[in-house]
């Protein structure tokens, strides 16, 4: 008599797959948002809260993926924004210790 094995399916390309769609549509959105700093620079703000704005599309395609049921995508999703948000905040942080240092 056969077995069918219990196979664990891998998830590991779905994450690669959302990592690499939030840094996708972040590096353009720092690239549209670079082009558009020479109209206003009202839009280099969004070069610096990148971990905010990245909300904006990051939670429908979380609830899309999480409808679908595609765990890994929803993971990658969450790691890449994860990610960004903590780069975003600790280039923040030196910005601002820098600019609070050299006032004095």
């Amino acid at each position: 008599m056969l077995r069918n094995p219990i196979v664990k399916k891998s998830h590991i390309g779905d994450t690669i797959a959302g990592i690499v769609t939030v840094f996708g549509i972040d590096i353009l959105i720092i690239f549209i948002a670079l082009l558009f700093n020479t109209l206003s620079p009202m839009f280099m703000s969004v070069v610096f809260a990148i971990g905010a704005v990245q909300l904006i599309y990051v939670l429908p395609l979380l609830r899309w993926s999480i409808e679908r049921r595609v765990k890994g995508f929803s993971k990658g999703l969450l790691l890449g924004t994860l990610a960004i948000a903590a780069v975003n905040v600790a280039c923040f942080l030196v910005t601002y210790k820098f600019f609070s240092s050299g006032a004095r």
